[in-house]
């Protein structure tokens, strides 16, 4: 008998995990084994109960979604999706650097869903597609992202004020840094600051 995947699910809005559960039900080759609206509950759970795939909202308290993959990406087998409102590039970047095999956005449909559930348990990813580069000012050498970094560090803020600001881990704003401070030939904050200056690339 062919195994029935496992799903957990979280999202802080019952309604949408309500929705999920209804849709993949229609799915007799899905089981949803649990859910929470939070991160913390969530992260907890599957470290136990190891679902086959996880879909995860990018947006939850305590832990959000990124938070619970960099927890757990390293200790359980299971395949993460993230679950959001934002079609944007820097998002997706994010959420692959965190360790997501999958990203969706929440107006998706039933069948681009089970596309990406298909797809990462056959151990592949599913990302939507880039319609557009972010716009980023005098065409810098940097993302979206990381010009929101940038222009933090540039207003003096640490590396774990930065992550409260954006809603991220430290561990990804740390990757970010170092991703900022390669792009630019640059090794610390205050070199950072005066090439960001000297090709005004700051408002």
């Amino acid at each position: 008998m062919k195994k029935r995947v496992s799903v957990y699910l979280a999202d802080d809005h019952q309604i949408v995990i309500d929705g999920l559960q209804l849709l993949l039900s229609s799915n007799a080759d899905l089981v949803v084994i649990g859910s929470a609206n939070d991160g913390e509950t969530a992260a907890r759970e599957i470290k136990i109960l190891n679902p086959d795939v996880a879909i995860l909202d990018m947006r939850m308290p305590g832990l959000n979604g990124l938070q619970v993959i960099q927890q757990l990406v390293k200790t359980v087998a299971t395949r993460f999706i993230i679950l959001s409102m934002h079609n944007d590039k820097r998002y997706v970047i994010d959420a692959q650097n965190a360790g997501a095999s999958g990203y969706l956005l929440k107006d998706t449909g039933k069948k681009e869903m089970m596309d990406c559930i298909e797809t990462v348990i056959a151990h592949g990813v599913y990302f939507p597609k880039e319609k557009s580069e972010p716009l980023v000012k005098n065409n810098s050498i940097l993302s979206a992202r990381e010009m929101d970094i940038l222009k933090l560090i540039f207003n003096n803020c640490s590396t774990s004020q930065i992550a409260e600001t954006l809603g991220l881990s430290t561990l990804t704003i740390e990757t970010h840094r170092k991703n900022i401070l390669r792009k630019t030939k640059t090794n610390n904050a205050v070199a950072l600051v005066k090439w960001a200056t000297e090709n005004n690339v700051i408002s």
